[in-house]
């Protein structure tokens, strides 16, 4: 008995030490009220389930099957009350900022791409309805337009950052931008975020040495960086024919152990044939000798 409570006394002891050393995960009062500028569509749905699948669920599982993976602190179904009472605004700050062990989203997945995923959560949470962005269009926070120019003769990439409000546009001063470009493994960050001057103007070195596709394209891309989720995402996206041309196959095209499978090495297909054949070769075995054996016992 005396064993049995200083067991449960232990694992208490542990229960409050982990509790401690992951408290709650607050959410400023100015991003609460965050919502979605558009309602929620059965293809934000989909796209946000689609989404889902590939970045979320490996920890956090499928939702209402309880079956997210056991680490400390837990990820829990986000399909129960816990993330269902929770407002749009503190889903978003949420997977945009991370914590760990769960990685922040926002040079991750797009603003859009964010709401999809929520929009597709929402589907388990009885009893949610959408705040009308209509009604609640002064919470959306300030919005900012990007542009995006290449200089041939300074090899630089020029953004240009414009405020948009109901009186017109004006620069944007001091917008934080981020230059990524596409390689393999989705968006590679270019350079350090870097702030628009008084014109609302940032200029970044390009790096003559980055190899592009055949024709040298390569996909660039501009972003605001906002850790604090109070603008609008801003994204703007262009191909530019300005790295070195590489005549590289695919990472798909040649066999390797990242390939499809049709396209697996061959020592490993050996490999694994070779492995199956054995197994099953000695399940027939301990079928046959069983057999063998019953037969024995009953001469």
């Amino acid at each position: 008995m005396k064993r049995l409570l200083y067991i449960l006394m232990l694992l208490a002891a542990v229960a409050t030490r982990v509790e401690a050393q992951n408290p709650g995960w607050p959410v400023p009062d100015d991003q609460k009220g965050k919502i979605c500028l558009v309602k929620f569509t059965p293809d934000m749905v989909k796209g946000g389930e689609a989404i889902y699948t590939k970045n979320c669920q490996s920890c956090h599982g499928l939702p209402a099957k309880k079956n997210f993976a056991a680490i400390t602190p837990s990820p829990g179904d986000l399909s129960e009350p816990k993330a269902g009472t929770q407002k749009d605004g503190e889903l978003f700050y949420r997977i945009t900022t991370g914590k760990v062990p769960m990685p922040e989203f926002r040079n991750i997945l797009t603003e859009d791409e964010r709401w999809n995923v929520i929009a597709y959560l929402r589907t388990f949470h009885k009893g949610y309805v959408q705040p009308d962005p209509e009604k609640m269009a002064g919470t959306a926070g300030k919005r900012i337009k990007l542009s995006m120019t290449y200089d041939t003769l300074k090899k630089r990439i020029m953004v240009k950052a414009v405020e948009l409000s109901k009186e017109g546009t004006k620069p944007a001063k001091g917008a934080e931008i981020m230059i990524f470009v596409q390689r393999y493994f989705g968006a590679m960050q270019l350079t350090d975020p870097k702030p628009t001057s008084e014109s609302g103007y940032a200029g970044f070195d390009w790096p003559q040495d980055l190899p592009g596709d055949k024709a040298g394209n390569i996909i660039v891309s501009a972003r605001v960086n906002d850790p604090t989720g109070s603008l609008q995402e801003a994204v703007v996206s262009d191909t530019l024919a300005i790295g070195v041309p590489t005549n590289k196959p695919a990472l798909t095209d040649t066999r390797a152990m990242w390939s499809v499978s049709s396209k697996a090495p061959i020592w490993m297909i050996l490999t694994y044939t070779l492995a199956v054949l054995v197994v099953w070769y000695f399940i027939i075995y301990i079928i046959l000798s069983v057999l063998d054996i019953r037969k024995i016992k009953q001469a």
